[in-house]
């Protein structure tokens, strides 16, 4: 059997008499240091699908977007840590995705900063990104997003939050 500690570190071991016999381990670098800011996804579900999908792709950190728009609820950051825990088994990752349980201002953002946005530029592959902000299904305001961010563009059509914040998260990681 395979384990980690989420924390980099992975190992084969073996179950007996009720607990893990820890075998051959090894320590894993991050595959990404990568934050998403994203506005909270309108139902609980696909929150869910979103921790998921960040935690399977080795993202460093989900945070939870203040936006003007946003109309979505965090879940609980019990479920927030069973959601990354459950995608952590099933990827064999070594990593276990950090998430918040409070709105981040943008103000708080490290950078270099991105924002996903219809109109933005459209061929991005030599842009740099510490985090990558994707906001709520009813747009972002223009004044809320900082001037020093770049802006991409993920394609012609409007992408549902935690879709748009998945392409941009394996585009940038």
């Amino acid at each position: 059997m395979s384990y980690t500690d989420g924390q980099g570190r992975l190992g084969e071991g073996r179950w007996s008499k009720g607990r893990v016999v820890r075998g051959v381990e090894s320590v894993v670098p991050r595959p990404s240091n990568l934050v998403m800011a994203v506005a909270p996804p309108a139902s609980k579900d696909r929150a869910r699908f979103l921790v998921e999908k960040l935690g399977e792709l080795g993202i460093a950190r989900l945070t939870w977007l203040s936006t003007s728009n946003g109309a979505g609820r965090i879940p609980s950051i019990q479920k927030q840590r069973a959601w990354a825990s459950s995608a952590l088994e099933q990827s064999r990752g070594a990593w276990l995705l950090e998430t918040s349980e409070a709105l981040t201002d943008w103000a708080d953002l490290e950078g270099p900063l991105v924002v996903c946005v219809p109109g933005g530029i459209e061929e991005f592959a030599g842009v740099r990104a510490g985090t990558v902000a994707v906001g709520p299904e009813g747009g972002l305001d223009e004044d809320e997003i900082p001037e020093s961010a770049t802006r991409v563009s993920l394609g012609g059509t409007i992408l549902r939050v935690e879709t748009a914040a998945i392409v941009a998260a394996a585009n940038f990681r």
